[in-house]
């Protein structure tokens, strides 16, 4: 499992701004345990879906030129979509849908994206609410899930499907429940349960037992059957919504992947033990999206 010294927010690195928040949290959560949980609860569901915004970098910027942007209302929310093809290919070329992960955007995917034109694919992929170029706060898995459902009905039918982390759970979850079909499915740095992403939130903030049960319930409470489905944190989880889907699969992760550990896409190998798998070393969570033998790889997954 995840060390605490390994652990992405508890790390020496962190510049003292997000120190200082974090402790302040902490001794909020602290002070709302010993008096209302249930309210500790609520607060803690509005940060758990508050990602971190983040600029691209630099290296993004050619990608993202390349692509055709426009933006979508999707059950009223600002979607910024990106697409990206050549002048050998056209609107009935297959098409490859991106699914990125908490905090990231589409154009982290940029190594993979001009291998698969060049390969004959179309690729799509869309900024989730509060992520990227798309507006907004805050977003959770089954709304991007849903939001996804809609970008692959219009853009499809896909040959293929790439998610990387959170992004790996939205799209099984869309499969399994929004009706998203790819016959070809990779999955990098995936996890296994929403449970583990829980457990690693609460001990980012020293959540007792109480509050993260409130913080659960609360998500209970306010999103209900919103998005169309019948739905508990158990069986969101990618552990259960993989049993659904009958396509290939193509699991990869590093070693060193000290976000997700590798025990996570273990247990999801357990569910499929016929998907292929390939462990990389010294790539870490994010980068393993710019590792040349990685793209390689999933091109000729995707071809095969």
């Amino acid at each position: 499992m995840t060390q605490k010294a390994d652990h992405p927010f508890k790390n020496n690195n962190m510049p003292l701004v997000m120190k200082m928040y974090f402790m302040a949290l902490n001794v909020t959560f602290k002070v709302l345990a010993l008096i209302s949980p249930k309210l500790g609860g609520k607060l803690a569901l509005r940060i758990f879906m508050t990602p971190p915004k983040a600029a691209a970098p630099r290296r993004e910027d050619k990608i993202r030129e390349q692509a055709t942007l426009s933006y979508r209302m999707i059950n009223d929310k600002k979607i910024a979509l990106r697409v990206w093809t050549n002048d050998s290919l056209d609107n009935n070329a297959p098409t490859v849908l991106l699914s990125h992960g908490w905090a990231g955007r589409t154009s982290q995917f940029l190594e993979f994206i001009e291998p698969l034109n060049e390969a004959g694919y179309r690729v799509v992929g869309a900024d989730i609410p509060a992520h990227g170029d798309s507006p907004g706060k805050r977003t959770n898995m089954l709304e991007a899930s849903q939001l996804l459902s809609v970008i692959a009905d219009e853009f499809g039918p896909l040959a293929a499907t790439i998610g990387h982390s959170f992004g790996t759970g939205t799209i099984l979850l869309g499969m399994n429940k929004y009706g998203i079909t790819s016959p070809k499915i990779v999955l990098i740095g995936a996890y296994s349960r929403v449970s583990f992403i829980i457990d690693l939130f609460s001990s980012l903030f020293n959540l007792n037992q109480a509050t993260a049960e409130a913080m659960q319930q609360a998500g209970y409470e306010r999103f209900g059957d919103k998005y169309g489905i019948e739905w508990d944190w158990d069986s969101i989880s990618p552990v259960n919504t993989i049993k659904s889907y009958e396509g290939e699969i193509f699991f990869i992760h590093d070693e060193t992947d000290h976000e997700v550990p590798m025990e996570e896409v273990l247990e999801l190998h357990q569910s499929r033990p016929d998907a292929k798998k390939l462990i990389s070393s010294g790539f870490g969570h994010r980068r393993i999206l710019r590792n040349q033998d990685i793209v390689n790889s999933v091109i000729s997954f995707i071809k095969t």
